[in-house]
Protein backbone atom coordinates (compact mmCIF):
# COMPACT_ATOMS: atom_id res chain seq x y z
CA UNK A 1 0.00 0.00 0.00
CA UNK A 2 1.64 3.21 -1.07
CA UNK A 3 1.23 6.63 0.43
CA UNK A 4 -1.10 7.95 -2.28
CA UNK A 5 -3.69 5.19 -1.86
CA UNK A 6 -3.52 5.58 1.93
CA UNK A 7 -4.22 9.33 1.62
CA UNK A 8 -7.06 8.71 -0.85
CA UNK A 9 -8.66 6.18 1.51
CA UNK A 10 -8.29 8.58 4.42
CA UNK A 11 -9.85 11.44 2.44
CA UNK A 12 -12.76 9.23 1.38
CA UNK A 13 -13.30 8.06 4.97
CA UNK A 14 -13.15 11.62 6.29
CA UNK A 15 -15.66 12.76 3.67
CA UNK A 16 -18.02 9.95 4.68
CA UNK A 17 -17.75 10.83 8.36
CA UNK A 18 -18.30 14.52 7.63
CA UNK A 19 -21.40 13.65 5.61
CA UNK A 20 -22.85 11.57 8.47
CA UNK A 21 -21.97 14.36 10.92
CA UNK A 22 -23.79 16.92 8.75
CA UNK A 23 -26.89 14.70 8.53
CA UNK A 24 -27.00 14.06 12.28
CA UNK A 25 -26.41 17.68 13.22
CA UNK A 26 -28.99 18.80 10.66
CA UNK A 27 -31.63 16.54 12.19
CA UNK A 28 -30.72 17.72 15.70
CA UNK A 29 -30.90 21.42 14.78
CA UNK A 30 -34.20 20.79 13.00
CA UNK A 31 -35.55 19.08 16.14
CA UNK A 32 -34.41 22.02 18.30
CA UNK A 33 -36.22 24.37 15.93
CA UNK A 34 -39.41 22.32 16.19
CA UNK A 35 -39.09 22.30 19.97
CA UNK A 36 -38.82 26.08 20.17
CA UNK A 37 -41.70 26.57 17.76
CA UNK A 38 -43.88 24.20 19.81
CA UNK A 39 -42.59 24.84 23.34
CA UNK A 40 -46.08 25.72 24.55
CA UNK A 41 -47.26 22.16 23.95
CA UNK A 42 -44.65 20.87 26.38
CA UNK A 43 -45.92 22.98 29.26
CA UNK A 44 -43.24 25.68 28.94
CA UNK A 45 -45.50 28.62 28.07
CA UNK A 46 -43.79 31.15 30.34
CA UNK A 47 -40.25 29.82 30.01
CA UNK A 48 -39.37 31.67 26.78
CA UNK A 49 -40.38 34.93 25.17
CA UNK A 50 -42.78 33.88 22.37
CA UNK A 51 -41.30 36.17 19.73
CA UNK A 52 -37.70 35.20 20.45
CA UNK A 53 -38.64 31.53 20.63
CA UNK A 54 -40.22 31.74 17.17
CA UNK A 55 -37.27 33.62 15.68
CA UNK A 56 -34.79 31.16 17.18
CA UNK A 57 -36.94 28.20 16.15
CA UNK A 58 -37.13 29.34 12.54
CA UNK A 59 -33.38 30.00 12.47
CA UNK A 60 -32.75 26.50 13.83
CA UNK A 61 -35.05 24.97 11.21
CA UNK A 62 -33.25 26.72 8.38
CA UNK A 63 -29.83 25.87 9.80
CA UNK A 64 -30.86 22.23 10.17
CA UNK A 65 -32.05 22.12 6.57
CA UNK A 66 -28.80 23.75 5.49
CA UNK A 67 -26.73 21.11 7.34
CA UNK A 68 -28.71 18.27 5.72
CA UNK A 69 -28.34 19.89 2.30
CA UNK A 70 -24.60 20.36 2.85
CA UNK A 71 -24.25 16.69 3.79
CA UNK A 72 -26.17 15.66 0.69
CA UNK A 73 -24.11 17.97 -1.51
CA UNK A 74 -20.80 16.72 -0.14
CA UNK A 75 -21.90 13.12 -0.70
CA UNK A 76 -22.98 13.89 -4.25
CA UNK A 77 -19.68 15.67 -4.99
CA UNK A 78 -17.65 12.76 -3.58
CA UNK A 79 -19.19 10.25 -5.98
Amino acid sequence: MDRRSFEENKARRDTGMRTVYNYVMGVLWFAVGLFFLNHGRFGLEGAFDPLLARIFGVCCLFYGLFRVWRGYRSRANAE
